[in-house]
């Protein structure tokens, strides 16, 4: 048979890494060993699974269909493995790592996932908060990701989450000194960023003619979103903030909104999965989970996406 497992494991590793060194460390093998196991497989199947692409291997089309196999039969082998294991076919556990943005992580997923992990006990998260989600996701690092950052890689799979709405604001204080009247007015006084060139500010700058666009002379940029709701309570500058992260302050005051009026441009939310991996009933669940999330204590911070 042309396709033997450890040909096929060595192919996954190498798909994986995007190298025989990284492929050999995970397998405890030696480069050419994996070399040797890819020349074999690709000269059984006549078939190029790799292209060089600059310095790192990339799959072809052929490689990305066997990968997408592989991957399935390779969860369904690990998961038979650990059932066969366990005495008396006893139900077990299943593994889930869940990437999120980190504000959206830290203040809403760990608060809403709870209760299906409660009822689910055989199913385990853990959970990873960057905002960095493409790499780790194409590297099976995570096997779901919450992102408003498109992933169009070919072997990902997205599903339709909600919309993410954003406003500007600052404390009565601040305003008080620094007088905001209209987005024009933000040319003189402080804002704050996750980068230094403005580009936060873009669902506010896009959402304005050309002659109303406010060009932004005293950034202060704050490389956290949570650090940046801080700053602007600690008077730092005006915000531009997802609006479910500020609710509480903008209920007691703590916070202002200026520009009611004004419909910034939102982010999307969706769900990344490799397609390989679609189908385990952990990501299955999780999945069906999330989508149907109920968020009507955020109000319109927070709008289904149709």
């Amino acid at each position: 048979m042309r396709l033997d497992l450890a040909k096929l494991q060595a192919f996954m590793e190498v798909a994986r890494t995007g190298s025989y060194g990284g492929a050999a460390r995970r397998l405890h093998v030696t480069p050419s060993a994996i070399s040797h196991a890819l020349r074999k497989l690709q000269g059984g199947l006549e078939r190029e699974l790799f292209e060089w692409r600059g310095r790192r291997l990339s799959l072809t089309e052929e490689g990305s269909y066997l990968y997408k196999v592989c991957r399935r039969i390779f969860d369904e082998l690990e998961e038979a493995d650990r059932r066969m294991s366990a005495k008396g076919m006893v139900e077990v556990t299943q593994t889930l790592v869940l990437g999120a943005t980190i504000e959206f992580g830290t203040t809403v997923l760990l608060q809403k996932l709870r209760p299906l992990l409660v009822a689910q006990p055989s199913v385990h998260v853990d959970f990873r908060f960057t905002d960095e989600l493409t790499k780790p996701l194409l590297r099976d690092e995570i096997d779901l990701a919450v992102d408003c950052h498109a992933h169009s890689h070919p072997a990902v799979h997205r599903t339709r989450m909600f919309r993410e709405k954003f406003v500007v604001v600052a404390t009565t204080s601040f305003l008080e000194q620094h007088p905001v009247r209209t987005p024009l007015d933000l040319r003189g006084v402080p804002v704050l960023s996750l980068d230094r060139e403005g580009r936060w500010w873009n669902h506010l700058l896009r959402a304005l003619p050309h002659q109303r666009r406010p060009v932004l002379e005293r950034v202060v940029v704050i490389d956290h979103v949570r650090g940046m709701i801080n700053g602007t309570l600690a008077g730092y500058g005006v915000g531009l903030l997802p609006k479910y992260a500020v609710l509480g302050e903008l209920s007691s005051g703590a916070l202002t909104v200026l520009f009611p009026r004004l419909q910034l441009l939102e982010d999307s939310f969706h769900i990344y999965q490799k397609l390989a991996r679609v189908d385990r009933p952990a990501n299955r669940l999780v999945t069906e989970f999330l989508t149907e999330l109920d968020v009507s204590e955020f109000g319109d911070a927070i709008g289904r996406t149709r």
